[in-house]
């Protein structure tokens, strides 16, 4: 893929991202980009790093055409191809597009558009910090410091290794892009294990260089964070390329512990519009910020309220929804994560009058298509339950921020650690995580109990099917769930379907996984 560097930062609508904790405090307009081709100040500047952190959210672009338009952003399709494959929801047959129903039942093929979705996106993200870096080091330097240019650097490479930590984790090669490759190239295919060794040097190299939490600017990166991204691929590495890397995975867990930075006192609030306040320096170690009136995007937050909610709930708990627009009724709960759930405080889940089989996938108003997600709204802390019935400003958009990080899943990653023979008080880290929902503490740790609270933790939020393969659950037969394989008592999936297809645009020049 061709891409113009000094032109595609000026599609953005820039994000919140600046120099303290107010959401406005990079207020940057992007100009026309038909004849905007150089950068002449340093707002100009701002807004190109700023893009980097959109590309997040951002679904006008035109980059990606799906049959939903403005569904392609990175986070909704990744949130796609985490978690309707897995266990945990599933999409009814209302929306009726392409390309959900074989996620539902873990058969895709090459030609799904959220699988062609996401990789389109992560190669994307990573060509345009790599464009990002050549350009700030070759001409920032009028307008930044030394110091300056070297942390935006840091920063770009981190968020290119979150889009290869993706890449790595869901389709196992790609495209290898740095700010030293040629425009217009095509750019070499690193395997999984070459991918892996390039991002772990990526990160340790950068992390250095990255603030931390406590001085970073609110919704940019912060060290901890990238310490959490390192943890994530050490915590997969068995999986990535066959080496186990407990000990490492544990050492990274340890630094992002290292500032004393906390859980938040109450789950629920992390998942609501003024979770903003437990974002950076708190529990949500990186989010993507979303704010009203700032941007337009029907990925993030946007995408997991308005999805999730039922337009046929009653009139008082939609209100929680805080929403302008009528609830779109797709993505509805498998039973085996309400049943995970039972007897647990963070089970956010809205039963009402619908069944918790999900046996029949059109009935997406009525009764027979799963309970209803109520984990991310649209409220805040302070009236979370919306007793003065405002009503969101009139729009779809959502306030709450994205998580793509939390401390808690440090612990659990502590935890999972231990359990690997790594002496780091892993048990004492998960039960940390169940006292503040209210468990009682576990005496051992097992596999069985480390997953059950990862998904208790954790779920959708875009981890089960990374966590259900590292646990040997995904493919196979030993563990099944509702609509695995097709079928709705859940079947058989060739081991080839831990790792995506590569999408048939890219197949000749990146390859193909096996089994397709």
């Amino acid at each position: 893929m061709k891409i113009n560097r000094h032109i595609i930062w000026a599609l953005c609508a820039v994000v919140a991202i600046g120099s303290s904790s107010c959401v406005g405090d990079l207020d940057v307009e992007p100009n026309d980009p038909n004849t905007k081709l150089t950068l002449n100040t340093k707002t100009e500047w701002d807004g190109y790093f700023a893009r980097l952190y959109w590309n997040f959210l951002d679904d006008t672009d035109n980059l990606v055409k799906t049959s939903d338009g403005g569904a392609g952003s990175f986070t909704r399709c990744h949130f796609n191809l985490q978690e309707l494959c897995a266990d945990e929801c599933i999409i009814s047959q209302k929306w009726n597009n392409p390309g959900y129903n074989t996620l539902n039942f873990a058969n895709w093929t090459n030609n799904n558009e959220w699988v062609y979705a996401a990789f389109t996106r992560e190669f994307f993200m990573a060509k345009m910090c790599a464009e990002f870096i050549r350009d700030i080091q070759a001409g920032g330097t009028e307008f930044y410091d030394g110091d300056e240019i070297a942390a935006r650097v840091a920063e770009a490479r981190v968020i290119r290794s979150y889009a290869y930590w993706c890449m790595i984790d869901l389709f196992g090669r790609g495209p290898w892009i740095d700010e030293t490759s040629v425009t217009g190239a095509i750019p070499p295919t690193y395997d999984r294990q070459q991918l892996f060794d390039a991002v772990v040097a990526e990160l340790r190299d950068a992390i250095p260089h990255v603030k931390w939490a406590a001085q970073q600017a609110y919704g940019r990166v912060s060290r901890e964070a990238a310490y959490m991204l390192l943890a994530k691929l050490y915590l997969n590495a068995e999986v990535y390329t066959g080496t186990p890397m407990w000990s490492q995975c544990a050492e990274a867990c340890r630094q992002v512990l290292s500032t004393g930075i906390q859980l938040a006192p109450e789950y629920k609030y992390l998942f609501c519009a003024s979770n903003d306040k437990y974002v950076g320096n708190g529990e949500i170690l990186w989010a993507v910020p979303q704010q009203q009136g700032r941007f337009t995007t029907w990925g993030g937050t946007t995408y997991l309220t308005c999805a999730c909610w039922v337009e046929s709930a009653p009139a008082e708990v939609l209100r929680r929804l805080n929403s302008g627009d009528t609830p779109w009724s797709g993505v509805r709960l498998r039973p085996e994560l309400s049943r995970a759930l039972k007897g647990d405080k963070r089970r956010l889940i809205y039963e009402g009058t619908y069944q918790e089989n999900v046996d029949d996938l059109s009935g997406f108003d009525a009764n027979s298509c799963g309970y209803m997600l109520i984990k991310y709204t649209n409220t805040t802390e302070d009236d979370y339950f919306n007793a003065a019935g405002n009503n969101n400003n009139g729009t779809a958009m959502s306030n709450t921020d994205y998580p793509l990080f939390r401390l808690a899943d440090t612990y659990l990653m502590l935890a999972e650690c231990q359990l690997r023979g790594v002496n780091c008080d892993g048990l004492a880290y998960l039960n940390k995580v169940r006292e503040r929902a209210g468990m009682p503490a576990v005496a051992a740790l097992t596999d069985d109990v480390v997953l059950h609270e990862r998904q208790c933790e954790l779920y959708m939020e875009g981890q089960r099917r990374s966590d259900l393969i590292r646990f040997n659950r995904f493919t196979g037969n030993n563990y099944v769930w509702s609509w695995k394989g097709g079928v709705l008592e859940g079947s058989y999936i060739a081991p080839s379907r831990s790792l995506y297809a590569i999408p048939y645009q890219y197949v000749e020049t990146v390859g193909q996984n096996t089994g397709y």
